[in-house]
């Protein structure tokens, strides 16, 4: 299948997802306007909203219409209620976002600088691709969060180890909010980077091994990389809290990311690891 009619795939099942997420009355439409045999609003609502035809906004999510314009797909996105990371991702499977060169499968090595500055800092930290393979990472990453060098490369992402490493799964606190944002990280970067094989080869390997992974993948939540708060029980320090901080673009690459884990402050955490 050609990468243009993967995204048209997508798209058809992105939109499906985003209206059986919209009630009626939550679109501004009558909630007893005829018997509903499926959740959300019908296609034929969804046109009305967005002002195109209800034959057009089929073929949409059937992958068969013709390019959409900006001007539409934009109207649609309001229909839909999206938030403004749901529009962008919609406008990229539409091809109407800005042109980016295709993304080697095999991620560039970290430079030695990179590694040495991620090896100074003094919490955990590590670099990983969007498919979530980390590249290199410091001592106490591997204390702390994982240890990433028992693993074989094929298993060294974040996303297979967040659901098929029992005690990684178990020391997370609040891990289904955790997974949540994992997967709509993923499904965003995925979708974005449909040529590479080995990003293609992971979310098989996720969905075949894992039915919390399957279960979340097909809900089609996208998400961009924020600032969050994440909590861990270490076997030996309890339990430690984080601000994670996220840094892309590294030396010009798009393709990697520094995640940086600042003990949260007033929780102890900073005193626990010392030592570690």
């Amino acid at each position: 299948m050609s990468t243009e009619n993967q995204k048209a795939k997508l798209l058809g099942a992105f939109l499906k997802s985003r209206r059986e997420k919209l009630s009626p009355p939550e679109a501004g439409l009558p909630a007893g306007y005829g018997k509903r045999r499926t959740p959300g609003l019908r296609r034929e609502e969804v046109a009305q909203l967005a002002h195109v035809s209800t034959t057009w906004y089929t073929w949409l999510e059937q992958g068969r219409a013709a390019a959409p314009s900006r001007q539409v797909m934009d109207s649609v996105a309001r229909a839909l209620q999206l938030d403004d990371h749901e529009h962008q991702h919609l406008l990229h499977l539409a091809s109407l976002d800005l042109p980016a060169g295709d993304r080697a499968e095999e991620a560039e090595a970290v430079s030695p600088d990179l590694a040495r500055l991620v090896a100074q800092l003094p919490g955990p930290a590590f670099v990983a691709t969007d498919s979530t393979e980390v590249l290199c990472w410091n001592e106490q990453a591997r204390r702390v969060i994982c240890d990433f060098p028992s693993f074989a490369r094929e298993d060294r992402y974040m996303a297979w180890l967040t659901f098929m490493d029992g005690r990684l799964r178990r020391s997370i606190v609040n891990w289904d909010a955790y997974a949540g944002y994992t997967v709509a990280v993923l499904r965003g970067r995925y979708d974005r980077n449909l040529r590479d094989a080995g990003f293609q080869r992971l979310i098989e390997r996720l969905l075949a091994a894992s039915p919390d992974f399957k279960a979340l993948w097909d809900t089609h939540d996208v998400a961009e990389k924020s600032g969050r708060s994440f909590g861990l029980r270490h076997p030996e320090r309890g339990e430690l809290s984080f601000a994670v901080n996220t840094f892309s673009q590294i030396n010009g690459n798009a393709n990697i990311h520094c995640c940086i884990f600042v003990p949260a402050e007033g929780t102890g955490t900073e005193e626990r690891l010392r030592d570690l």
